[in-house]
């Protein structure tokens, strides 16, 4: 987050000007604010379950089980800091149905209790091809009489994982698909047969199904941009509203709003209008929108803040609403 020196930032909001030297005035904070991912989804302050199908094929299992776990890994990542906060789900597989449906992914959604559900169906996979062995030298090299070649397994796949976000306004069903071929070397005495050496790759099916789970949710990945909100304050007033303008300008937001919410009953409805729009902005940057809504109409309702409209818009754009 960019700081400069906050006695060059304040300024008074252009909105809120008065003559009176009680008026409102506001300095400017510019945080840095997650947006939506590149493929357009807005998945941030929600809650996520990833699902994957099952066949009862070993292979096919084990690949959708480990890019199913790779995928969700990394969304924690991103998201929620690593915390383990995405469930993950099996669903067996009947022939003939169609998982993209809308009505199949809703009922994903009530059921898991989460926002959005990304459902994994199950993967295309190619015959592991075998490459010739090679001898092996330098650092690869291992002990023992059958680690002396080296063969690349090859294996191609493709992939489809449907979304469902409860909260967008679109309320429909986003599909992508994905493909790529996947490697693996298999230590082997130079005399192995390709079949049982094939039958060995498998071995490393969840290392590299894992690692293509994490590249896949690449385009679902956060980016960010940086913006700029007004925090409202009273020179010269209660000691209160100095204090967490000093908090604010760190990004200290829960001490911040603690301050503002000895504010809210003034009896001044303006001060108490000023208040609840700070504690709205502190709460978004907090990551609860929904109360930061909640704390803008308690605002508007003591005394409508001209600047309360552009709060309340930048909420709704970043959280898809």
């Amino acid at each position: 987050m960019e700081k400069t020196s906050l006695s060059k930032v304040i300024a008074l909001a252009s909105a809120l000007l008065a003559l009176a030297s009680c008026a409102p005035q506001a300095f400017v904070v510019r945080p840095e604010m997650r947006t939506a991912s590149k493929s357009g989804l807005n998945l941030a302050g929600k809650s996520m379950a990833v699902v994957y199908l099952t066949s009862g094929e070993p292979r096919s299992d084990m690949f959708n089980a480990a890019l199913a776990d790779g995928f969700a890994t990394r969304l924690e990542e991103d998201y929620f800091g690593g915390e383990r906060m995405i469930e993950l789900f099996t669903m067996p597989s009947i022939p003939g149905s169609d998982y993209s449906a809308k009505d199949t992914l809703v009922r994903l959604v009530m059921e898991s209790g989460r926002d959005v559900v990304y459902l994994f169906d199950l993967p295309e996979l190619s015959e592991p091809e075998v490459g010739e062995p090679l001898k092996v030298t330098g650092n690869k090299r291992k002990v023992g009489a059958d680690s002396t070649h080296i063969s690349n397994v090859a294996m191609k796949f493709v992939t489809k994982v449907y979304i469902y976000d409860s909260m967008n306004k679109e309320d429909k069903v986003f599909a992508y698909s994905g493909g790529k071929t996947l490697s693996t070397e298999v230590f082997n005495d130079g005399a192995t047969g390709k079949e049982r050496i094939a039958l060995r790759s498998l071995e490393s099916i969840p290392e590299i199904a894992g690692k293509a789970g994490g590249l896949a949710a690449n385009s679902f990945l956060s980016t960010w941009k940086q913006d700029s909100f007004l925090v409202i304050y009273y020179e010269g007033a209660e000691s209160a509203w100095n204090r967490a303008a000093e908090r604010a300008y760190s990004f200290e937001w829960d001490k911040a709003i603690s301050e503002w919410l000895t504010l809210v009953n003034n009896k001044s409805a303006e001060k108490r209008a000023c208040a609840a729009y700070n504690i709205a902005l502190g709460c978004f940057m907090s990551g609860l929108p929904d109360l930061a809504l909640e704390w803008l109409d308690r605002s508007d309702k003591d005394m409508p803040v001209s600047i309360s409209k552009d709060l309340r818009h930048k909420i709704k754009e970043y959280t898809g609403r």
